[in-house]
């Protein structure tokens, strides 16, 4: 049985005990112990040509099971040894992340542990879960941004889906209570600071988001363009925050109305990031005046609308089945900056593949699947049974745990925690016949030991203690043990189709351009490669590495992108031409937080405005308003580059002004004491 082939394809074969990869394998000699013959200097013999970056690659401690299993955390066994042993690997390295102090460890990017804990954690160790997430907000109540400077970066809300999966599997009433309160106040805030009055989404870049911006192909880009992004992972975050909030106050008997806001972010995602002619959603809008799609999707993201139902029946079975993926795996972001394969190109990788997985098994799709546990499980089994990591980015172990975890409890199980109980949809792959158990699952006042018996992506039967479970759901008020049994049985589904790509497709450089007032000049341009000048965002040909600009009679912003027959890169940083000439309104000296500045147009309607300022503070943060009414915030950060006239220019806000004299107000927000005000010049209002 441990020989039954799980998947094969043109890279690997995968079985219930090995993986074999041309001349390289891993086997597991017993579900304690997996040998394998990868070694460093092989990786160092397929990457070390890339480029100029010098990709090297480090291992540290080879697994082998401790002699005493990890206590309070299910145990585990099957027909297909490999799987065992890695699930175990997965359940010691959960054991090594729990601090002396009963918290996870915590890692550089707090969003995975938000993921793991959404994954898996939650359900098996709760109460570090809870105690963790505690520590991660202020004494404001106000779940704290980690993972850069808050509003430019601003994925903290993601705490939400962890607490509330805390709250499915513990019932606990106080911190019911007390994560609905930290939710509502952040979301309040953020609603204040990030909401873009024109699309209706948030702002901010978010942590997979932001990578290409960091990276040579959006050099241009600094914080106050970062903030201006407008992130798919950030959107249906908030979005799930709010749907979240509806539950929680349901579950308290409090009326609200925050389902609808849920509905309307969610509308809002699928008008502004959805790509109809790629079939998928765009990582991000950026830009000026006029926001581009990303020309990169977020794997990691995707996955989560299909589970969060963002991305409705068909549009989620379509998502899965025709989103490119290698058979190595599901990128984070696609197409990838480098040709490094997925689980060494990003150390949240794992946390992506599962969460892909979850998404593929939720659509019934066996062959994507299939496809995303052989990728999981090679390499776990080639690469973290010997540490094996490029060199200064550590995978991180706990969210690759957890995600291992999540595969048994939420594919195999399909285990879905709901706040009345738990929801059985299951599905084990053909090529994992036999039986399976999971044994010591503790579900609030009660201790669960599973069996599943056989492979298929429908039940044929389940029983809690001998008896029919009606609906395949578990009600929360059960006490005690109880040994629930699923048979499964085959199920033929519609959808059974997964993209692959084999070519190493490689998100294009961002043109370098040089603009004058009636051209431009593409300075590394390389004869054969199809550029595309964007003027407001509709694109034209070029054919020449000077090109004449089109007159306009209206504001009129141009950028150059590389449009290649498999992926398109990032637009250059854009070049402005004003119908009208923009007026200037310098800022007054005030005391305090708020500046009122006077502004007279001939023509009412909208207009563009952002601050000229001298970068002396670290980080500004502004909101502004035009005649009382709310427009948007400005950010202005040190990181962004200088204009001719040597000041550097915030985020632009569109504001609608009538005709005559306007009132425009600017009130600082207090942000912590490490963030330093800049030297705000000027107001910069641009008629469109």
């Amino acid at each position: 049985m441990s020989n039954q082939v799980i998947v094969q394809n043109e890279t690997f074969t995968l079985t219930g005990d090995s993986v074999i990869e041309d001349t390289v394998f891993a086997v597991a000699l017993s579900p304690e112990h997996i040998e394998t013959n990868m070694t460093i200097s092989r990786l160092d013999s397929m990457y070390g040509d890339i480029d100029s970056a010098q990709v090297r690659f480090e291992h540290g401690r080879p697994w082998r099971m401790r002699q005493q299993r990890p206590a309070n955390i299910p145990e585990y066994e099957s027909g297909q040894p490999l799987i065992d042993a890695l699930y175990n690997m997965s359940t010691d390295q959960i054991a090594d992340h729990i601090n002396t102090s009963g918290i996870f460890d915590e890692t550089y990017n707090i969003s995975r542990l938000y993921c793991a804990i959404y994954l898996s954690l939650a359900a098996i160790k709760p109460y570090q879960s809870m105690a963790t997430l505690r520590t991660m907000v202020d004494i404001d109540s106000i779940i704290m941004q980690r993972e850069g400077q808050w509003p430019v970066v601003s994925d903290h809300i993601s705490w939400a889906t962890a607490a509330w999966e805390v709250y499915k599997t513990t019932g606990d009433r106080k911190w019911l209570a007390y994560s609905k309160h930290v939710i509502e106040k952040t979301l309040n805030i953020n609603s204040k600071v990030l909401l873009d009055q024109t699309t209706g989404l948030v702002h901010g870049a978010g942590y997979t988001s932001a990578k290409p911006l960091g990276s040579r192909r959006m050099t241009w880009m600094g914080y106050n363009d970062m903030f201006a992004c407008m992130s798919l992972g950030n959107n249906i975050m908030t979005a799930q925050a709010y749907t979240i909030l509806s539950d929680m106050c349901d579950e308290l008997g409090l009326e609200n109305t925050y389902d609808k806001e849920a509905q309307r972010l969610k509308d809002a995602i699928n008008q502004y990031l959805w790509n109809e002619e790629r079939g998928c959603y765009s990582s991000f809008l950026y830009g000026m005046a006029y926001p581009h799609q990303s020309p990169t999707t977020d794997n990691t993201s995707q996955a989560l609308c299909v589970l969060w139902g963002i991305a409705d029946n068909d549009r989620a079975e379509n998502l899965i089945a025709n989103t490119p993926v290698s058979d190595k795996g599901v990128n984070v972001n696609y197409p990838p900056n480098n040709p490094l394969e997925p689980y060494l190109a990003n150390s949240s990788w794992t946390t992506t593949q599962a969460l892909w997985n979850i998404a593929s098994a939720y659509t019934k799709n066996e062959n994507a699947l299939r496809r995303g546990l052989g990728a999981l499980y090679r390499a776990q089994a080639l690469y973290q049974s010997q540490d094996i990591h490029m060199k200064g980015i550590k995978i991180d172990e706990l969210g690759a745990g957890a995600s291992n975890v999540a595969m048994i409890m939420r594919v195999f199980l399909g285990m879905n925690f709901k706040s009345e109980g738990i929801e059985f949809d299951p599905i084990v792959p053909e090529g994992m016949p036999g039986e399976k158990t999971f044994n010591g699952f503790n579900y609030r006042k009660a201790v669960l030991n599973f069996t599943i018996q056989g492979s298929g992506n429908d039940i044929a039967q389940i029983t809690d203690n001998g008896k029919p479970l009606e609906g395949a759901f578990l009600p929360n008020d059960i006490e005690g043990r109880h040994h629930i049994i699923i048979t499964m049985k085959e199920d033929k589904r519609k959808t059974q189709k997964a993209t692959i790509h084999h070519d190493e497709v490689i998100l294009p450089l961002t043109p370098n351009v040089v603009w004058s007032n009636d051209s431009g000049r593409i300075i590394d341009y390389m004869p054969g490669t199809h550029y595309r000048l964007s003027v407001n965002g509709t694109l034209n040909e070029i054919n020449d590495s000077v090109f004449v600009l089109p007159k306009t009679d209206c504001y009129t912003e141009y950028a150059v992108a590389i449009v290649g027959k498999n992926s398109n890169g990032f637009i250059s940083k854009p070049m402005m031409r004003y119908h009208l000439t923009p007026q200037i309104a310098f800022f007054p000296t005030v005391d305090g937080d708020t500046a009122q500045i006077k502004v007279s147009v001939d023509h009412g309607g909208d207009y563009i405005i952002d601050i000229g300022y001298n970068p002396t503070g670290t980080l500004d943060v502004r909101k502004i308003a035009a005649n009382s009414h709310p427009m948007g915030t400005l950010v202005m950060s040190s990181g962004n580059l200088l204009e001719a006239n040597g000041l550097a220019y915030s985020n632009m806000v569109r504001v609608k002004l009538l005709k005559g004299e306007n009132v425009i107000t600017i009130t600082q927000l207090r942000l912590p004491k490490s963030f330093t005000p800049c030297d705000p010049v000027h107001l910069r209002v641009i008629g469109l």
